[in-house]
């Protein structure tokens, strides 16, 4: 059997003989899973003096050890009859998991009214019916965490009547106030809310994609219970460990530890924050999510110059993990263990398990590399809020102070106009036309791309614009004919005003204008010139159709939720993609809800962007990226404090050590559209040094 592929004789003697107990402290938990047999499985026998070792171990600081021990039996020997791999403590309590809350919380915290944000129903199933030596299961977890009463597992009678009805499982969708796991396949249900659905009778709680997958028999026979039937190890498909360790508050170790709750999940490293407050528990968001599939994890020891403000009695049980940011640049997160014992154990546990990752060789779905293209010495950057790509060489950013436009090539940083404060900007290429919203009445303004040069150029007031929200631009087809050409949306209370884009001297035309029931809160054009509007809880196109049917009832938890809209995206023709604050859904043409498959936020979003086909979430940590027609999570990018300076997230404003920086998210499957500054080898050349250049010509 394996530890996410490891022969278990291998590891436990490797954990047993050099940790001298591994098991036995009481704020670590492992999870263990076991994958498809190794080749000579049969072969691969527990000595006896480590088996008992870890047998007779507290039962409440391992999650899933008997249930591995089991299957581990059971692929061995092939039969069910194995006393060995059944061996069980029955006396001894529950052993918990995080879907118990025990895994974070100590035993005066279960009864808090705060586990669960909408508390389930009464669980039948309790402790006390279970069939003999049988743990119990989430069910009574649930029911430990409402604060009902519950015992050890029973050691004698059988199950009752009512447990051996063979009935559905009625399934609803249920929002956790904390970080639960699946019952199914033991990973974390993520998410802001909606995370999973639980069992109104049985209280099996599980993901929506685990749901089909569950026995329909309710409640779960025990023997199904026991060992979760969907750990995938080969796949990263479940959680293989979990525990607490600190780490450096804000400001560096010099400020401080805090405490944080790890899950390592779908080979992930989720940290959770716990308050210091006694009844505190974790949110329901993550601190930090470090991705072992990343080309540059790594975890390792430190040494005294590696945490120079560390406490000396603390060094030998800190451990660092590390992951890329920036090319050039790594991430690194620094965990403090209680003692260096438990310090050892993190880092082979972490690496075993990156070992068996590499072995399993899953498929790379790194997308993208964000490179530096402006460094925080540059001080005019600090305030940039928006920005576009112009060509390889030349980038445009708008700030408080003004239209900057950065040449690459020449390393050189030119005002453009006279330095009013720029809101938005985007530029339409094939129309040499750049547009902003600019100045204290946020008016929108045309300018032409030859006002870069340092040319005078007026810039052009668009009229009825004062007071702008927000503006997006994209093709229309010109009404009677086939040719297509572009426009400009403008947000003004609550109207949209579309201006034609010509070559005539003022570059605009009014178009049309439609009235809205309320302030909009996104614009996206979509193909076929189609306007898709967002308001809160809502998404309406104009002029065909409207994205959130007022009768669908599997929307229906959108208007109780007042959600903000971000974004709407056409993933096919006829289905579209509605982005929240809280989560996005998939919709029809018709605004029903089409797809059972949610995507669900790790963290707080603060933006989005959408680009070739991808979902950029970004949080005050890291950016998540989603495939938008599978709906998957594909890749995490530790940029903390990062926010987008244009639609696409090609662009954006990093913080590295509280500096500004430009970095371009660069497609790896895709031609850079940005100079990264990147020699024949791809390593970074010495960082530019910019100048500053006044343009006088460029006129308001």
């Amino acid at each position: 059997p394996t530890l996410f592929g490891f022969c278990l004789s291998h590891i436990f003697m490797l954990m047993v003989a050099c940790f001298n107990g591994v098991f036995q402290s009481p704020s670590l938990m492992l999870t263990v899973a076991c994958m498809k047999p190794c080749p000579g499985m049969s072969q691969c026998m527990i000595p006896t003096k480590y088996r008992h070792n870890v047998l007779e171990r507290p039962a409440s600081q391992m999650s899933f050890l008997e249930q591995f021990l089991k299957e581990t039996s059971l692929r061995r020997r092939e039969s069910l009859d194995s006393e060995e791999g059944d061996v069980e403590d029955e006396g001894a309590p529950s052993v918990p998991s995080l879907t118990s809350s025990r895994s974070f919380v100590s035993q005066e915290q279960l009864g808090s009214p705060h586990m669960e944000s909408r508390p389930l129903p009464p669980l039948p199933q309790t402790a006390a019916n279970l069939p003999p030596g049988v743990m119990p299961t989430m069910a009574h977890h649930q029911a430990t965490a409402m604060g009902m009463s519950g015992g050890s597992s029973s050691s004698g009678g059988g199950p009752s009547p009512h447990m051996m009805k063979q009935k559905a499982h009625q399934f609803l969708v249920r929002s956790f106030s904390n970080p639960i796991k699946c019952s199914h396949c033991t990973s974390l249900m993520v998410g802001l809310t909606r995370q999973g659905v639980v069992c109104e009778v049985c209280g099996f709680a599980c993901h929506t994609t685990c749901k089909e997958k569950v026995p329909q028999i309710c409640p779960v026979p025990p023997d199904q219970t026991k060992r979760p039937l969907g750990i995938d190890p080969t796949r990263g498909i479940g959680t293989a460990y979990e525990g607490f360790v600190k780490v450096p508050k804000p400001g560096g170790v010099k400020k401080g530890w805090s405490r944080q709750f790890v899950v390592v999940c779908d080979f992930k490293l989720f940290l959770y924050d716990i308050s210091p407050e006694r009844n505190a528990l974790p949110s329901v968001w993550v601190s930090t999510v470090l991705d072992m599939r990343d080309d540059q994890f790594e975890v390792s020891t430190v040494r005294d110059s590696d945490v120079i403000h560390a406490n000396k009695k603390d060094i030998p049980c800190i451990f660092r993990v590390t992951t890329s940011s920036m090319v050039g640049v790594r991430h690194h997160t620094l965990m403090l263990a209680d003692t260096e014992n438990e310090k050892t154990k993190w880092v082979v546990a972490l690496n075993e398990l990156h070992r068996i990752l590499k072995r399993n060789r899953l498929p790379n779905r790194q997308i993208f590399t964000a490179h530096e293209v402006v460094d925080g010495s540059v001080t005019l950057i600090k305030n940039a809020v928006c920005g576009t790509v112009i060509d390889p060489d030349r980038l445009l950013l708008g700030a408080e102070e003004g239209l900057f436009c950065i040449d690459l090539d020449n390393c050189e940083i030119a005002r453009i106009g006279d330095g009013k404060k720029i809101v938005s900007l985007e530029y339409i290429g094939e129309e040499q036309l750049i547009m902003v919203i600019a100045g204290r009445q946020r008016q929108v303004k045309l300018i032409p791309v030859r006002a870069l040069g340092g040319d005078e150029v007026e810039w052009i007031k668009v009229s009825e614009t004062k007071g702008a929200i927000a503006f997006t631009t994209g093709k229309f087809r010109t009404p009677g004919t086939v040719v297509f050409t572009y426009c400009l949306c403008v947000a003004v209370k609550r109207q949209i005003i579309i201006y034609e884009i010509n070559r005539a001297k003022g570059r605009h035309k009014l178009f049309r204008s439609i009235l809205l029931p309320q302030p909009p809160q996104s614009l996206d054009i979509l193909g076929d010139g189609r306007l898709a509007v967002g308001f809160q809880s809502a998404f309406t196109i104009y002029s065909i159709l409207a994205l959130v049917h007022p009768d669908s009832q599997s929307l229906g938890f959108l208007s109780m939720t007042q959600c903000e809209a971000l974004s709407c995206i056409e993933v096919t023709r006829g289905e579209y993609l509605l982005v929240f604050n809280l989560l996005a859904v998939y919709v029809d043409a018709s605004g029903r809800k089409n797809r059972e498959k949610e995507l669900m936020y790790p963290a707080i979003p603060t933006a989005v962007a959408v680009c070739d086909g991808l979902l950029l979430v970004y949080s005050d940590i890291h950016i998540d990226v989603f495939d938008v027609l599978s709906g998957d999570w594909v890749q995490t990018i530790n940029l903390k404090r990062t926010k987008p300076l244009m639609r696409t997230g090609i662009l954006n404003m990093v913080m590295i050590s509280d500096l500004p920086h430009v970095a371009y998210l660069r497609n790896l499957h895709k031609e850079e559209i940005v100079r990264t500054g990147l020699d024949a080898n791809g390593r970074p050349k010495s960082r530019r040094k910019f100048s500053m250049r006044e343009n006088s010509k460029a006129t308001r």
